[in-house]
Formats: C-alpha cells, structure tokens, sequence
C-alpha cells in the first residue's frame, strides 16, 4: 500500500474508522463523512506501516495483545502489517490489519455492526479463516496531506511568519529549521 491519506471503510458495515467524539482516543466505527477525523495517514515504519489520525495526530495503538483488546489513539507511533485481500463479489483491494507476525487483527465488534460507534478491537484471527467485519477498503484521498500538514504548521505558533529573500538585507544570511512539520526561520548575521 502506497502511503498517503486514506478513509478505511470496514467492508461489513460499510462504517468509517472513526476516533469517538467523547474523547478522541477510542477507535468505532462510523458513518462516513467528509471530517478530518475519519482521514488516516499511511507511513512507512521498518517493514510495517503507522496509522496517524489527521485531525488529533495520534497514532493507533492497542490496550495489550488479547482477545478484545481495544484499539485506541495515541502518542506512540506503532508498526502495523497489512495483508490484501480478495472478497468474493468484490473487485477492490482490501486489507486487513495485523500486529505483525501474529494472527491478531483489526476486528468492528458485533461480527461488523452498523450502528455508530462500535468498537474497533483486536481479535485471534488465526484459524477462523476470512471474515468482511475484518477487512477493510482503503479509499486513497488525494492532495490532502500538504494543505493539512501546512495548516498544522503555524497552528501552535503565533510568532510564524513569512520571510521573503528579497527582504533580507545583502549579506545576511537565513537559517531554516525544520522540525517535523512546523518550520522555523531566523536571520543570523555573518
């Protein structure tokens, strides 16, 4: 899977992952919208792949390695692999989501209930063959992640601003910064 900004639509339910608005940490199913909140981007991480909400910044994660065991949104980035799937009747990737080398994977509680909310959870998906409320449709969403990246960028900074190099005076020289996404420039004098 290439990375990028994507809506992962669970191929039960057709609900969205979602992050629960009560406190943005929980991971449900949802139906889909155009929010923020149901965009997820895809990075590479060694031979797995991050998951990172676009609007929290937070990264999906697990409450241990049990049956049930919650997927949640938090600060640590996590490795997750994916497998492509084929659904019978359906012609489109698919994936599902995997803690690595293990058969634990992502699971929408209630065999893939519909209703708004429901959780996202790890379950052994070992021996119990292909299921639909374990998969997922991976919906590219193109030219996304510049214009949130640069919105984020001057979010927490009052002091950003914008030099032009034909406003610096000849003979100074700028130093430029760069810190994750946010973007720090200072003149410095030779």
């Amino acid at each position: 899977m290439q990375p990028g900004i994507y809506k992962l639509i669970n191929c039960q339910s057709g609900t969205a992952m979602d992050l629960a608005k009560d406190d943005y940490t929980r991971v449900v199913g949802s139906p889909p919208c155009d929010d923020s909140i149901q965009k997820w981007e895809i990075a590479p991480l060694g031979a797995g792949h991050t998951i990172r909400n676009l609007q929290t910044g937070a990264y999906l994660s697990m409450k241990g390695l049990h049956s049930n065991a919650a997927i949640f949104a938090g600060h640590f980035p996590v490795a997750w692999q994916f497998i492509t799937v084929k659904i019978d009747d359906e012609n489109a990737e698919m994936i599902e989501i995997r803690w690595p080398h293990t058969g634990w994977i992502f699971d929408l509680s209630d065999y893939g209930c519909s209703a708004p909310g429901t959780k996202v959870k790890l379950q052994d998906g070992t021996h119990s063959g292909h299921h639909r409320y374990r998969s997922w449709k991976p919906i590219f969403i193109p030219h996304v992640l510049q214009s949130v990246l640069l919105e984020r960028a001057g979010e927490d900074d009052e002091t950003s601003s914008t030099i032009n190099a034909a406003d610096v005076p000849e003979g100074e020289v700028i130093l430029t910064t760069t810190i994750t996404t946010k973007t720090v420039v200072r003149k410095v004098s030779r």
